[in-house]
Order: C-alpha cells, then structure tokens, then sequence
C-alpha cells in the first residue's frame, strides 16, 4: 500500500463516485424496497391506511407503490454504473437479512402484480 496522499482529482472523484453510490442505494430503497414492503403488507390483508400507518408512509405514497408494477431498473450510464450495480445483492440481503429473503420479497411483489394488478410475467 502506497503512503502517497491520494491528489486533488483523486479526492474529487471519490466524493463523486460516493455520492452516487449513496443515490443510487436511496433509490432501490425508494422503489424496490418500500414497494416490496407495501405489497407484501397489503398481500397479508391489511388495508393501505393500515399498512401507512405500520410503515410511516402517507396513503398516497403507499397507493403509488400499490399501482407501480415489479420491473427491473435502469441505472444511469456512468463510468462505474456496472460497478455500483454489484452492490444490489449485498444491499438487498442486508435488507431483508439474506439473499433467500431478498428473493422471496421481490417474488411476493410479482406474485401481488400478477393477483392484484393483472400484470403478465416473465
């Protein structure tokens, strides 16, 4: 390992590439995660005021996690998008405590698509 002082442009870039890992785990938390848990909620019967309630969410916000369909994201075309997109996995598992559980969570927001919205699958 090298005692050099990383340069300016270093420092700079690390800043950059942090903060873009920080929106890009705010936004799987925005829409994979919170929509798992809102349809995974309504999936064991509770109603959206119920489920805002136990989750801290307004009953718009919930609504719109209930009519927003399960489907893969895009990620912005950036030089370590590929990069940062490894870290999903480990991100996911860490949210639901393994990557079984993360499985099973994404599949109960299709299951829901497919009962609740009609939405055809893959």
């Amino acid at each position: 390992m090298s005692d050099a002082l990383p340069t300016h442009t270093d420092l700079a870039r690390r800043r950059r590439d942090t903060r873009l890992l920080v929106e890009h785990l705010r936004f799987l938390e925005d829409t994979v995660v919170a929509q798992a848990l809102v349809k995974d909620a309504l999936l064991r019967g509770l109603s959206q005021s119920e489920t805002a309630k136990l989750l801290g969410m307004s009953k718009r916000t919930v609504n719109q996690h209930a009519r927003t369909p399960y489907m893969r994201y895009a990620v912005s075309s950036d030089d370590r998008a590929t990069e940062r997109r490894s870290f999903d996995a480990a991100f996911m598992a860490y949210v639901w405590g393994s990557d079984e559980a993360a499985r099973a969570a994404t599949e109960r927001s299709i299951q829901y698509d497919r009962e609740r919205l009609l939405v055809e699958s893959d």
